[in-house]
């Protein structure tokens, strides 16, 4: 794994946490449930704030954070370039 590769890869899981955290502030879940409850949290935000069924919200929402973290991974690999 070279230098742009690892430090992409970083960024995107980094990203991807950070996302997850903000949907998890203010629960009193421990670290290991984080990712569930932020997943949770960030689908019951997209199903209220939009008409569409349970199982096309549950798919926007993976596609949100697959994007966030190919825009980091993304990022990542552009600042290892820019140097």
């Amino acid at each position: 794994m070279n230098k742009k590769t690892l430090v992409g890869s970083l960024c995107a899981i980094v990203a991807v946490f950070l996302l997850l955290a903000v949907f998890n502030s203010g629960n009193q879940t421990s670290l290991a449930k984080w990712p569930v409850e932020g997943f949770q949290n960030l689908a019951f935000s997209i199903g209220w704030l939009s008409p569409f069924p349970d199982s096309v919200v549950y798919v926007i929402t993976v596609l949100i954070i697959l994007l966030v973290a190919a825009l980091f991974y993304r990022f990542g690999t552009w600042l290892v370039a820019a140097k």
